[in-house]
C-alpha cells in the first residue's frame, strides 16, 4: 500500500526551491558530520556572501600528512560549504571527475 504524503497543516513560506536547497544542506552537513569533520559557516555581510571552514572534528583519526582545514566562499552557505569541500579535496590528492 502506497503512503500518501501528509497534507500541510501549516501555512509554509518557504518555496520548493528553498526546500530543496534546505534539504541538500541538511545532507551535506551529515555527511560531513559522519566524517568526523566540523563546519563552521559564518555571513559575510560586507560582500553579501557566505563562508565556510571545515576543520577535522575531535573524533577524526589523527593523521601526520593531509590537509587540516580547508576554507571556501560562495554566494549562500551551500556554495560556500561546496568550496571549502573542493579545496579539502584537491589539497587531498583527490581526482574528482566532473558528472553532468
Amino acid at each position: 500500500m502506497r503512503r500518501r504524503r501528509p497534507e500541510r497543516t501549516r501555512e509554509s513560506n518557504m518555496t520548493y526551491t528553498e526546500e530543496r536547497v534546505a534539504a541538500e544542506m541538511g545532507r551535506v552537513l551529515l555527511a560531513l558530520y559522519r566524517a568526523g569533520m566540523q563546519v563552521r559557516v559564518w555571513p559575510d555581510a560586507m560582500s553579501g556572501r557566505a563562508g565556510a571552514r571545515i576543520v577535522a572534528g575531535p573524533s577524526a583519526r589523527r593523521r601526520k600528512a593531509g590537509p587540516r582545514s580547508a576554507t571556501g566562499a560562495g554566494d549562500s552557505p551551500l556554495q560556500a560549504i561546496y568550496a571549502a569541500v573542493e579545496r579539502l579535496n584537491e589539497r587531498a590528492g583527490a581526482i574528482l571527475v566532473p558528472i553532468d
